[in-house]
């Protein structure tokens, strides 16, 4: 859009460009070599729309701020001049005011390097090098105006160095190859806010900004920086560049009305200062409060400070270019001069009367103050009216500190590091051995050549243009503080362009809320720990979702739960992990105390048989329960309770190893007592029948066989797959101590093979079941063995689909009820013949007993013709009475 406004000017330019070239120059100072100016010293342009092309334009609205960065121009060509870096030569200066215009920077450009439109308007058509007057520019500020009149310089490739445009676009040098800046490109300021708005952890902003070509690039670079700090852009308004635009007030309606609707409470500002004005201005009307974030067009703009109450639009933080001293300067800013040695300077006289003039406003002004009126309008002129006005007599003569006030040493201190590095470069290309020669033919190129590569002092500090063209400075970090009943403007902190991060003294803001806290500006309020973010279809914005059982969040704003070690848990919603709570079948746990008084009871009950049996050893009753091998039960069963220790408490790896096989082969032993004492009173009775005696009968070495074989099986299973302790992690908030058996198919030979002994005893039992009753166990052995082969094969499943400690529970009360089975079966009824029914324990109790058996049995017949004064009943007895 510029390039072509900038081609329909030229056509129209031939028709209307005047010899008189230097009667729009602001301020002119003659000298061997010419420098150039443009800088924005008024607001903009009267009537614009009313005027032609042919016209010259007519500027209205000093800014001060802009005239002090041209007033440090021609100071540093003054020091310069009265050096002697350039012995022999003095520079000279042309300055023109662009009005804040591209249209009249254009113009302005124009009238800097006549010598272009003369060959332009030319019929002669020779190549020949121009050689304009003007060897170099010095501006523009607005990179909107600096690319316009780029354009033309760059034809020419008249050195142009702004000490303020930072779009990065400039730094192309293909398309601006003669531009340079004594500031870094937009990229590290953009990069600067970007970095600035993370460090206070927002990541919900508004940008607001004008509707050019800067403008527009600097909110690119910070969408994409913004990407890569993890922020989102809330809105982004743009607004009319200029103040007398139309749509200026339906744009900030607009804008208010974003401010209502929106959530963010941090807004980026990259527009002009006059419209900034204008922002705050509706802002304290809607009574809006925010956290602004200037960008070096404002960030320390004086003018935007002296607006009323501006205290109250909220905290204002700002990023600008690193500024210095100038030495002198502020002497020469209090001693100004309308015109000396030859100088023109317009812009001077026009401050002078604006600061000291005594305009009939200001005495109408001055009356109401004088009257004790209430209200008396302070329009933006009268504010800038000195004590002294109205008082000297000499309006031009009159100075004071009040340009010192509003100076702001940034844009002063680039545009000095600009006239200082064209001199230098001078001095390079025309002196030689001390001496300077003048060259009037001096070619441009040749001095942009020399500022391309050159090394430049200012201060005893080097700087220099790198490949872009641009002088790689850093950034300072400002605040607007708040004092009294004005606002200063406090460095807080740096941008470092080289490392790219922000340093800052968080404790020197004051922020506006009522809590003096930093303002919360996020999509989405702080996920805590304990909670993770779901984000949705904006990166900013999320859902905090509480974490699963065993996963945690130990900080805010995590993406992901983090999953607990495996020895610890956590609740929904649980910002740390917690040891799991250690679980195994405790020595208080009911079952466990119930279990072991069971156990006690019956450790007891067998002791007190065992000293019953011992009593009466002798007894019938005794003899026929076992006799000796009965001692044997009562110890295997001694033994099958004691195993129940190691199933109770904590386990460990010995415990573990240990209670299978201390069981197995504890209660192996009982069975084969019962094996052998069914076995015995059945062969007696079956030698009996058959008149001979049965050898074959071992009772030692059948018990000896059947246990070591038990031995066996529990040897190979700790040897192949030894048991072991396991921890197990399965059960939420739990840490489960069980005993892994190992091989669970050992352990089902190890029952298996008692279930084996018990299924013979079974079998044995059934055969038994027509003895003499005296004699008669089948019933008590069938039934506890049926309780033992019912207790272990429900056994198995339930043990399958239990876990925890309830595993070792469920083993427990088998134990229990296999042992009780024996007891009530077998002891419990031998113990009760002895104790409540001593008149049939007797002999000869059991021998009628005997002999009724055998009366009975139909095959057993004696001769009639023989007196028989032995019956096999009697040898039967006495047998069995022996054997017992």
């Amino acid at each position: 859009m510029l390039w072509n406004l900038v081609f329909a000017f030229l056509s129209l330019w031939r028709f209307s460009f005047s010899c008189d070239t230097m009667k729009n120059a602001v301020a002119r100072q003659q000298g061997d070599i010419m420098i150039g100016g443009i800088f924005p010293i008024h607001d903009g342009i009267s009537r614009q729309s009313e005027n032609t092309f042919s016209e010259d334009f007519q500027c209205a609205g000093l800014r001060l701020r802009h005239m002090i960065d041209a007033m440090s121009m021609i100071y540093s060509i003054e020091k310069i001049n009265n050096s002697t870096l350039l012995s022999g030569i003095t520079l000279g200066y042309e300055i023109y005011d662009s009005c804040s215009s591209a249209l009249k920077a254009v113009q302005s450009i124009m009238h800097l390097i006549p010598e272009t439109v003369a060959v332009n308007n030319s019929t002669n058509c020779s190549h020949a090098e121009i050689i304009p007057t003007i060897k170099a520019v010095v501006g523009e500020e607005y990179s909107e105006m600096s690319i316009a009149i780029s354009r033309i310089l760059n034809i020419h490739l008249i050195p142009q160095i702004s000490p303020s445009s930072s779009a990065v676009v400039l730094s192309d040098k293909f398309k601006f190859p003669s531009f340079l800046r004594t500031i870094p490109n937009d990229n590290h300021q953009t990069l600067a806010l970007a970095k600035l708005v993370a460090t206070f952890g927002w990541n919900w902003v508004g940008i607001i900004s004008s509707d050019d070509d800067y403008e527009r690039s600097a909110v690119e670079h910070l969408n994409i920086f913004f990407k890569q700090e993890g922020i989102c852009i809330a809105f982004t308004k743009i607004i009319p560049t200029s103040v007398d635009h139309p749509d200026l007030a339906d744009s900030l309606n607009n804008i208010m009305n974003e401010f209502i609707n929106c959530s963010t409470e941090v807004v980026i500002v990259i527009i002009k200062t006059q419209i900034v004005s204008k922002l705050f201005k509706e802002c304290l009307r809607r009574n809006i409060t925010k956290t602004w974030i200037a960008s070096d067009i404002w960030a320390t703009s004086t003018e935007v400070l002296s607006a009323e109450e501006i205290k109250r639009v909220g905290t204002i933080l700002g990023v600008n270019f690193k500024g210095g001293n100038i030495p002198g300067f502020a002497d020469y800013l209090k001693n100004l001069k309308t015109s000396k040695n030859g100088e023109m300077n317009t812009f001077i006289a026009e401050y002078k009367n604006l600061r000291f003039g005594c305009t009939e406003n200001y005495i109408k002004y001055l009356e109401c103050i004088n009257s004790s009126s209430k209200y008396c309008a302070l329009t933006d002129s009268i504010e800038k009216k000195s004590p002294l006005a109205c008082k000297v007599e000499d309006i031009l003569s009159a100075n004071d500190d009040y340009l010192l006030q509003i100076a702001e040493w940034r844009a002063e201190y680039s545009t000095t590091l600009a006239i200082n590095a064209i001199a230098q470069a001078l001095r390079n290309i025309l002196c030689k051995k001390g001496k300077c020669e003048i060259d009037l033919n001096l070619s441009p190129s040749q001095l942009l050549d020399e500022l391309k590569m050159g090394q430049f002092y200012f201060n005893e500090e080097k700087f220099n243009f790198d490949s872009s063209g641009d002088v790689l400075t850093d950034y300072d970090i400002i605040y607007w503080k708040p004092t009294n009943n004005t606002i200063e403007f406090l460095t807080i902190g740096a941008y470092n362009t080289t490392a790219g991060k922000v340093k800052i003294e968080r404790n020197d803001i004051l922020w506006h809320t009522n809590d003096n806290k930093v303002p919360f500006s996020n999509c989405s309020k702080t996920c805590m720990p304990g909670f993770f973010k779901k984000h949705s279809d904006i990166t900013c914005c999320y859902k905090c979702i509480e974490c699963a059982e065993g996963y945690y969040t130990s900080k805010s704003d995590m993406t992901e739960c983090s999953k607990c070690p495996f020895y610890q848990w956590s609740e929904y919603g649980s910002s740390h992990c917690t040891n799991r709570t250690i679980q195994y079948l405790e020595w208080k746990n009911p079952y466990a105390v119930a279990f072991t008084v069971f156990a006690a009871i019956g450790i007891l009950t067998v002791l007190l048989i065992a000293i019953l049996f011992i009593k009466n050893r002798d007894t019938p009753a005794v003899k026929a329960a076992g006799g000796n091998y009965s001692y044997l039960l009562l110890s295997s069963l001694l033994l099958s309770l004691m195993s129940i220790i190691f199933f109770i408490g904590q386990p460990s790896n010995i415990f573990c190893q240990i209670r299978q096989p201390f069981y197995g082969i504890s209660f192996t032993l009982c069975v084969s007592g019962i094996l052998i004492k069914s076995l015995r009173i059945l062969l007696a009775f079956e030698s009996g029948k058959r008149g001979r005696k049965i050898v074959l009968f071992h009772p030692i070495i059948i018990i000896c066989v059947s246990t070591f074989l038990q031995i066996c099986i529990c040897l190979t299973w700790q040897i192949v797959k030894s048991p072991y302790l396991s921890e197990l992690y399965s059960v939420p908030k739990l840490l489960l101590l069980q005993c892994n058996e190992g091989s669970y198919g050992a352990f089902g030979i190890m029952l298996g093979y008692i279930g084996l002994l018990a299924f013979i005893c079974f079998i044995l039992a059934y055969k038994g079941r027509k003895l003499p009753e005296k004699y008669n166990e089948a019933r008590c052995i069938t039934f506890s063995m049926l309780t033992y082969m019912f207790v272990w094969i429900a056994f198995i499943p339930i043990y399958m689909n239990t876990s925890g400690m309830y595993v070792s529970a469920v083993q427990v009360f088998a134990i229990l009820a296999s042992v009780y089975g024996v007891i009530f079966c077998h002891l419990l009824p031998v113990s009760y013949i002895v104790l409540f029914k001593r008149n049939t324990n007797n002999t000869e109790r059991y021998l009628n007993s005997i002999r009724a058996f055998w009366i009975k049995k139909p095959e057993v017949s004696f001769p009639q013709n023989k007196v028989i004064h032995s019956s096999p009943s009697n040898s039967i007895l006495r047998k069995r009475c022996r054997s017992f």
